[in-house]
Order: structure tokens, then C-alpha cells, then sequence
């Protein structure tokens, strides 16, 4: 299927942004605390069945990687020459 070209209006695409910043914002914040010594775990009805830190750190990881590409190609297209550290 080949590309097609529309028009996304710059407000829409600077809220998309904006919750790509928010959801890196909180991954980094899950990183930190695991990092801290929380533990996440899967459970029911409050009682915890399973430690599922290691996939929630693995997970959280992958979001701030993620999260980080979109941004730079998002810099990369609206600031070009402009480096940004993350």
C-alpha cells in the first residue's frame, strides 16, 4: 500500500508530543522506583500471585526507547541542525 499525504493539524500533532513526553515522563518514573527497590506483581483481589518487576522494568525500558526515537525524529523534522539530549 503506498503512502498516502494528509494534512495533520500542528495542534493535534504538539498533543501527541505532549503525551509522548507524559509517557516517558512516567516510565522513567516506574524505572526509578524499581530501581529503588519496588516490585510490581500480578494478582487478584489484592493478593499478589507472581513478581512482575523484571517484566515491568523491561517494559518501562522499551517505552523510554522508544518514546525517545519518536521524539528525535519529531525534533529532527521541527529543529533541524538542533541536537537534543535526552
Amino acid at each position: 500500500m503506498g503512502e498516502i499525504e494528509r494534512s495533520v493539524p500542528a495542534g493535534t500533532i504538539e498533543q501527541w508530543v505532549m503525551h509522548l513526553r507524559r509517557q516517558r515522563s512516567r516510565a522513567w518514573d516506574q524505572i526509578w522506583l524499581i530501581e529503588q527497590g519496588y516490585t510490581v506483581h500480578d494478582g487478584r483481589n489484592g493478593e499478589a500471585f507472581h513478581d512482575a518487576t523484571q517484566r515491568v522494568l523491561a517494559e518501562q525500558k522499551t517505552v523510554v526507547e522508544e518514546v525517545t526515537a519518536l521524539l528525535r525524529l519529531y525534533d529532527d523534522l521541527n529543529l533541524p541542525g538542533a541536537t537534543t539530549e535526552f
